[in-house]
């Protein structure tokens, strides 16, 4: 009885059939589609998503240039500058005494280079191609109030964002787009 078993076991064992290991090609072909199609519905989410943060933080970056040449005026009892300048394709910012030209300045930050100023909604004072804000010996703003608006180079003026500066004493606040101009034809507010 034991032989019996043992040769029935092994009869058993040689009528399995053999099953290859891995995928079919019909299987493998199901995962790259729908991987295919995820990445399809995700993809300009991410590009959104990313373009509207190099936006903000070149916001965020002109935001602190503009409050450092008011904290700069006040603080040595001179007026400064927040001076914008287009070079080669690339928008560069620079904090300076007023007195010194925007030409004569060596200290320029670039912005990120695929962020750049949205004219339309800029109302930044403008002298020889350079945009500026001038701030006096109290940090108060001299010459007009105005705006500063950033834009992806392939977004919308609903993506932009902007820096306004909103009253004569230098107050200033960040704003964004909006599908709507306010009152004075910006959509930047």
């Amino acid at each position: 009885m034991v032989l019996f078993n043992r040769l029935h076991r092994l009869r058993l064992q040689q009528a399995k059939p053999v099953r290859p290991k891995g995928f079919t090609l019909l299987e493998a072909m199901v995962v790259v589609v729908l991987v295919g199609i995820v990445a399809g519905i995700a993809a300009p989410d991410w590009i959104g998503f990313f373009q509207n943060r190099q936006v903000t933080l070149a916001r965020e970056e002109l935001h602190q240039g503009v409050q450092m040449a008011q904290t700069l005026a006040s603080t040595h009892r001179q007026s400064w500058r927040f001076s914008l300048r287009e070079r080669a394709g690339q928008w560069e910012w620079a904090v300076h005494p007023n007195e010194q030209l925007a030409s004569d300045v060596d200290a320029w930050s670039p912005i990120n280079e695929n962020v750049e100023i949205y004219g339309p909604d800029t109302t930044l004072a403008k002298s020889g191609g350079i945009y500026y804000v001038r701030f006096g010996h109290q940090g108060e703003v001299i010459h007009r109030l105005s705006t500063v608006t950033v834009i992806h180079k392939s977004g919308t003026v609903q993506d932009s964002r902007c820096v306004v500066i909103s009253t004569l004493l230098g107050a200033t606040r960040k704003g964004q787009g909006q599908d709507y101009p306010n009152t004075n034809g910006r959509y930047c507010y």
